[in-house]
């Protein structure tokens, strides 16, 4: 074979990658300088850093924070909780689904991945009719059981629809946290447990001195690439609140969103591509400390 070979077959790879990531993003970063809206397409000026400035002095709903770092904070906490919740649920999901002591765990693997298999603006708009409070199923039921006198209005108060939509994210992100971590629960040797229990370890020494060890590296992995992910969740929130009850629900990409098409006579394409340049600068900060811890574990 041809030593051009191995460089001429990635070519559409490298292409791909240079028209579909590097361009955009590199647009993005050029407009993050200039003044633009889809007001006036054709218009553009040159503001140098004043999009960047304008991310921590404009301020819409509260006066004490700016409008970017208020929903900078919600996301940092919407994307800890969300993520956690996988990550919790998604270890002892997998654990249960490895062990013994569950009857057809053939055919609860199976039905684990549904959730993932659903297009997430589907599922999305099956939740808001879940918890509707007029027509919700969830709301029937509690009714029915007698749990509640009145329906509740889950997406229309600010903490509710805070922690509703962070579940919603999480249930939707679960499938494939337990998959993953099933499939690293599956590479430890029975050895291991053998020989911890002829030691007269129980179950839960097993589990944090074995399994959580075992399978660090794994739960790194799928951390990081659950928190890049959730942190570009937009469709979730969009469907359920559109960023609401007064801005509850207003994370950075529903800002960006804002700012960008609908916000335009306070922000526009300029402010927008700022605030994007800064949330992938947050994203990539987060990747590499991810991936060094994860080098580390791998080397160790």
């Amino acid at each position: 074979m041809n030593k051009k070979t191995p460089y001429v077959l990635t070519l559409p790879l490298i292409a791909a990658f240079a028209i579909f990531i590097i361009y955009p993003l590199f647009k993005v970063f050029v407009d993050s300088f200039y003044h633009a809206s889809f007001l006036n397409p054709f218009f553009r000026k040159f503001v140098g850093f004043e999009n960047y400035n304008w991310l921590f002095t404009f301020k819409l709903f509260n006066p004490k924070v700016s409008y970017f770092l208020s929903a900078f904070w919600k996301s940092l906490i919407w994307v800890s909780g969300s993520v956690g919740i996988k990550v919790v649920i998604g270890t002892l999901g997998a654990s249960l689904l490895n062990s013994g002591y569950l009857a057809g765990k053939k055919v609860y693997r199976t039905l684990v991945i549904v959730p993932w298999a659903i297009p997430w603006s589907m599922a999305s708009m099956m939740w808001a009719w879940t918890l509707n409070s007029e027509f919700g199923v969830l709301n029937s039921l509690l009714m029915h059981l007698h749990v509640v006198d009145h329906p509740v209005t889950f997406l229309s108060l600010p903490t509710s629809a805070f922690i509703v939509t962070m579940i919603v994210d999480a249930w939707m992100g679960l499938p494939f946290m337990i998959i993953m971590i099933l499939s690293g629960l599956q590479t430890i040797p029975e050895s291991l447990y053998e020989a911890a229990t002829i030691d007269g370890a129980g179950d839960l020494k097993k589990f944090f001195y074995i399994t959580i060890p075992m399978i660090k590296p794994v739960l790194l992995t799928v951390t990081l690439l659950s928190t890049v992910w959730t942190f570009n969740s937009f469709d979730i929130i969009w469907i359920l609140t559109k960023g609401g009850p007064m801005s509850a629900t207003e994370t950075l990409p529903i800002a960006i969103y804002k700012v960008a098409f609908l916000m335009t006579r306070f922000g526009g394409i300029g402010k927008a591509s700022a605030m994007t340049i800064f949330q992938v600068a947050v994203v990539t900060i987060i990747s590499i400390f991810y991936i060094r811890t994860l080098r580390k574990e791998t080397e160790s």
